[in-house]
């Protein structure tokens, strides 16, 4: 988390990057509202005043870890990111208990590309699936999760752990379906909710500021 202080408090412009699947694309089931990666550079550029930053979201729906490092050239590598936000394995749990150790080793793989690269990766557990969505989410998306958790501890990165967040929604009632557009697919809600889970990772989260303040039902 240091080095995210670093950049932070640097004179110099950061550019941020997201990629992975269709949460993080975002789109579509926001209904027109700011997706996660929208909300990021609006706390960023404009309330914490690094007009020169730059946000780029290179996420794919659809795609697992396999896609992302296949594309590791277009996706990542030419916009020579200073950080780099991983958010997949909502679409690799579909291999099911049997394909966690291969997705842990291309994630943990990804992860020193882009460390190799002279980025910051810092990986994203994805937020759970509804019941109503694919089988294979809810049945399987937690052993994922817990290979994102293990590479990130491994390689002392930081984690934004989304799958705590709407676990605990899950759990208290019907609150993260409120969160949810269908599926696994969150709503422009749910958007800000993971956005204010990065920004609490990141310890930039301020109740006073507009975007950290905008309404999702808790």
């Amino acid at each position: 988390m240091q080095r995210i202080q670093q950049l932070l408090s640097s004179t110099e412009p950061v550019v941020w990057l997201f990629t992975g699947d269709s949460v993080t694309a975002g789109g579509q089931h926001t209904a027109g509202g700011r997706t996660a990666s929208e909300l990021f550079g609006e706390r960023v550029r404009v309330e914490l005043g690094r007009k020169r930053d730059v946000i780029v979201n290179t996420a794919v729906g659809g795609w697992q870890v396999t896609n992302v490092a296949d594309d590791f050239e277009r996706s990542v590598a030419r916009f020579s990111p200073d950080v780099v936000f991983i958010g997949l394995g909502l679409n690799d749990s579909r291999h099911e208990e049997s394909g966690v150790p291969a997705f842990r080793t291309a994630y943990a793989e990804l992860c020193r590309r882009i460390s190799e690269a002279g980025a910051l990766p810092v990986p994203q557990t994805s937020n759970i699936g509804l019941a109503t969505g694919a089988p294979f989410v809810r049945a399987h998306l937690a052993s994922y999760v817990a290979a994102v958790r293990e590479v990130a501890a491994e390689q002392g990165l930081p984690l934004v752990d989304h799958h705590a967040v709407w676990s605990a929604a899950d759990e208290a009632g019907s609150l993260a379906e409120q969160w949810m557009s269908e599926g696994c697919h969150p709503n422009a809600y749910g958007h800000r909710v993971m956005a204010h889970t990065i920004f609490e990772t990141l310890d930039i989260l301020d109740p006073a500021s507009p975007t950290c303040r905008l309404y999702a039902p808790r």
